[in-house]
């Protein structure tokens, strides 16, 4: 009878929590840090590589949120608003809400720059709540002005667009202003299915990249259907996307569009072993002149693939899969495979033809490091070979708002990177070292690294390989510490330095630039999207 009771307390006590929170998770690696890991318990049975995480899921299947314990019994309200809790925040029973302000003061100096200092001014806000025990709800939106370091500034004014951020319009002297809105509405009929409305942005990998999709590049508004059953869970994703180039646009003002359509299917063979089979396809009419075919919002995976046999004219498809293994508590590999398009004759004849198009993604992390619970650390390799991600048309290649939806250096490239990260309590080390070779487009000649170039125009048939072209070695450190002032909302003091290094033998064209690059920064930030400055 006791046992009955202490399992029914446990059950009411973890619904409640399931409720009180908002149902997804940040997309934000290192907000997500201190709790995520107890996911990847070889016991438990969680499709991690799906982000946004569920959090309700997460909670039903065991992972329990962690929380960062106060330093001090704040009793005033300005104090314990200041340091541990949500600015506003109501929960009840049927109904929930959190009001939070979103703020990036950041201020630092480039190393070896006579111009102005580098600085960031973010100010936005985000909500989130719920209604009764189905319906969630979020919305935020942050306006910024900045002044970027040299090779961020370059990318800016080559694509017209910060990483991940939105429009560039010009601000003061050599400064940029831009928005980033963001919203959703998420409906859960039951526990098998949920349906997603919204404007943001979706991840599938267990990475710190993705081969796939990942969140490097702007938000979209999309509409997402989850469904959970047993071992699997089921994705179906629609998104609308933009081509922000003038040349792709009718109408000045007015930004191409086209559509993805992607499925990814997950299967945990155990509660350890993963493997999850994906496609997409994106569509598109440079004139803007036709309509979307019905057959398009297809929600059965691996019907759409027929485009290869009758040829990629009308889209732009693709096809993954990734798999994962829990080696240990906490300790996971994993990897991807993405295929653009292939020719079973060209990789018979190992030519090096253009028409193989493929990237792959090899990797492992491991969560409480060393035995030491609040280490985290990563070594992942990824590599895309030339003209992956591209199209014939433009339009219809696989990318938005001026950035690739995969990996942010686009094709044509190989990369390691070595991550490790340190929470005790509210402190946070963070550091990072990632080395590739890329290979870039001299004046006049597409060699395969660019998306958003044709692969019509392309250089040569055969002969092709990873670092063609304008070869450039590029080195990205960063290390950083930071102290996390409000759990609740992400608020965080930070202090660190990045360095850059892009190394090449002769001019290459953009959007990535050569050099060297150093600075230094302090600020206070609320940690909320992540932001790929690793290029």
């Amino acid at each position: 009878m006791i046992k009955n009771s202490l399992a029914l307390g446990a059950f009411l006590l973890l619904s409640f929590v399931s409720l009180a929170q908002y149902q997804f998770a940040r997309q934000n690696e290192l907000y997500n840090l201190p709790w995520v890991g107890a996911a990847y318990f070889t016991g438990l049975d969680a499709h991690t590589q799906i982000r946004p995480l569920n959090t309700w899921r997460l909670d039903s299947a065991g992972v329990a949120r962690k929380q960062v314990a106060p330093d001090f019994a704040y009793r005033k309200w300005f104090w314990r608003k200041l340091f541990n809790e949500h600015l506003v925040s109501l929960e009840k029973p049927d109904f929930s809400l959190y009001f939070d302000p979103i703020v990036n003061f950041q201020g630092g100096f480039e190393r070896g720059t006579s111009g102005s200092p580098y600085w960031v001014n973010t100010r936005g806000f985000n909500i989130e709540g719920r209604i009764g025990t189905r319906f969630t709800f979020k919305t935020f939106y942050l306006e910024n002005q900045a002044r970027f370091p040299t090779y961020i500034t370059d990318f800016v004014e080559y694509r017209r667009v910060v990483p991940g951020q939105g429009f560039a319009r010009p601000f003061g002297e050599g400064g940029f202003d831009y928005g980033v809105p963001g919203g959703e509405i998420a409906y859960t009929p039951n526990k098998f299915f949920n349906f997603t409305l919204g404007q943001g942005s979706n991840f599938f990998g267990e990475g710190h990249r993705s081969m796939l999709l990942s969140d490097a590049a702007f938000t979209y508004p999309f509409f997402r259907i989850s469904t959970k059953f047993w071992r699997i869970e089921y994705v179906n994703l629609w998104a609308q996307l933009y081509d922000v180039r003038p040349s792709a646009s009718v109408e000045q003002g007015v930004y191409a569009k086209k559509f993805l359509s992607s499925h990814l299917l997950s299967i945990n063979i155990s509660s350890r072993f993963n493997i999850s089979f994906f496609e997409a396809i994106v569509i598109g009419d440079t004139l803007q002149q036709r309509g979307l075919d019905a057959s398009f919002l297809n929600p059965v995976i691996f019907y759409r693939p027929v485009e290869f046999a009758v040829g990629s004219s009308q889209g732009n498809a693709l096809l993954g899969a990734m798999a994962s293994y829990k080696i240990l508590n906490g300790l996971q590999a994993y990897g991807q495979f993405v295929l653009d398009e292939f020719s079973i004759e060209a990789l018979r004849a190992s030519e090096g033809s253009w028409v193989n198009k493929f990237g792959w993604q090899l990797g492992a992390k491991h969560y409480g490091a060393f035995g030491i619970p609040e280490l985290f650390a990563r070594l992942e390799w990824n590599a895309a070979r030339p003209y992956t991600y591209s199209h014939r048309v433009p339009l219809t290649n696989y990318a938005h708002y001026g950035q690739p939806l995969a990996h942010p250096w686009g094709a044509n490239f190989s990369e390691v990177l070595l991550q490790a990260v340190y929470q005790p309590g509210r402190w946070e080390f963070d550091a990072q070292l990632t080395y590739g070779t890329i290979g870039l487009d001299s004046n006049g000649a597409n060699w395969g690294a660019d998306v958003y170039l044709s692969y019509n125009s392309r250089e040569q048939d055969l002969g092709n390989e990873i670092g063609q072209g304008v070869k450039a070695n590029l080195l990205y450190a960063k290390a950083r510490v930071a102290y996390l002032v409000n759990p609740a909302s992400g608020l965080k003091l930070e202090a660190g330095i990045h360095h850059r290094e892009a190394r090449t033998n002769e001019a290459a064209t953009r959007p990535f630039s050569s050099g060297r690059n150093t600075w230094f920064f302090i600020g206070l930030r609320t940690e909320f999207l992540n932001r790929y400055y690793d290029f």
